[in-house]
C-alpha cells in the first residue's frame, strides 16, 4: 500500500489548484505626472491623464489605455486623419491618370502631335481675330479722318457712336487673343507635365497600351 503524501504537501498542492481555478483579476500600472508608479487591481484616478497599462497575471501587458484627448488634441489628430485621406486620395486619382496616360499615348511623337493640334485650333482663333483688327484700324482711319472735318464742332452722333463701337470692338478683339494665348500657355504646361510623367513611367518600367492599326489615340 503507497503511503499517503503528508499534509505540508497536500496544502501546497490545494493552494496551487486554486490559485488555478481562482479568475484572474486585472492589474492596472501607471506613473503619474509627478513620477510615482501605481499599482492597483482597478484603474487609479490619480493617472486619469496619463497611459494606464493592463497587465496580464503572467505580467505581460494586455492593453494600454490612454488617457482622454484634449480640444487640441482631437483638433490635430482629425487634421491628420484629414491629411492622411487626402495624400490617398491624391495618390488614388495619380495612378488613374498615369493608366489614362499610358493608355492614350503610344509614343512621345503621339503626345506632340496632340501637344500640336489642341494648339492649332487656338491659332487659327488668334489669326482670325487679328484679321478682324486689321479691318477695325482701317475702319479707324477713315472715321478720324471724317471726325477731323468737325474739330471745335460738335460730332455728328452718329460718327461718335461708329467711333465708340469700333473701339469697343478692337478692345474684345485684343481680350480674345490674349485668353487664346493664355490658354495655349496653359496647353504647353499640361503637355510639358504630360510628357515628362510620360518618360518617367516608361523608365520606371511601365508600357503603353498596344492597340490595334485601326485604333486611334483618345
Amino acid at each position: 500500500m503507497a503511503p499517503e503524501p503528508t499534509r505540508p504537501l497536500v496544502a501546497a498542492i490545494g493552494f496551487a489548484l486554486l490559485l488555478a481555478c481562482a479568475p484572474a483579476r486585472a492589474v492596472f500600472v501607471c506613473t503619474t505626472a509627478e513620477g510615482r508608479t501605481i499599482t492597483s487591481d482597478r484603474l487609479p484616478p490619480e493617472c486619469a491623464n496619463q497611459p494606464i497599462k493592463e497587465l496580464r497575471p503572467d505580467g505581460s501587458v494586455r492593453r494600454v489605455i490612454e488617457p482622454p484627448l484634449t480640444e487640441e488634441q482631437r483638433r490635430a489628430r482629425a487634421e491628420k486623419a484629414r491629411r492622411e485621406q487626402m495624400e490617398q486620395d491624391a495618390k488614388r486619382a495619380q495612378v488613374r491618370r498615369d493608366i489614362a496616360l499610358m493608355e492614350t499615348y503610344a509614343s512621345e511623337q503621339e503626345i506632340e502631335a496632340a501637344r500640336r493640334a489642341a494648339l492649332a485650333g487656338r491659332q487659327v482663333v488668334i489669326d482670325r481675330s487679328r484679321q478682324r483688327l486689321e479691318a477695325l484700324a482701317k475702319e479707324r482711319i477713315k472715321l478720324e479722318e471724317e471726325a477731323e472735318f468737325y474739330v471745335g464742332r460738335k460730332m455728328p452722333e452718329k460718327l461718335e457712336r461708329a467711333i465708340a463701337v469700333n473701339k469697343d470692338l478692337a478692345q474684345a478683339e485684343h481680350r480674345l487673343i490674349a485668353d487664346m494665348q493664355a490658354d495655349m500657355e496653359r496647353i504647353n504646361r499640361r503637355f510639358d507635365a504630360e510628357l515628362g510623367r510620360y518618360r518617367e513611367l516608361l523608365a520606371a518600367g511601365a508600357r503603353p497600351l498596344v492597340r490595334t492599326s485601326d485604333s486611334a489615340p483618345r
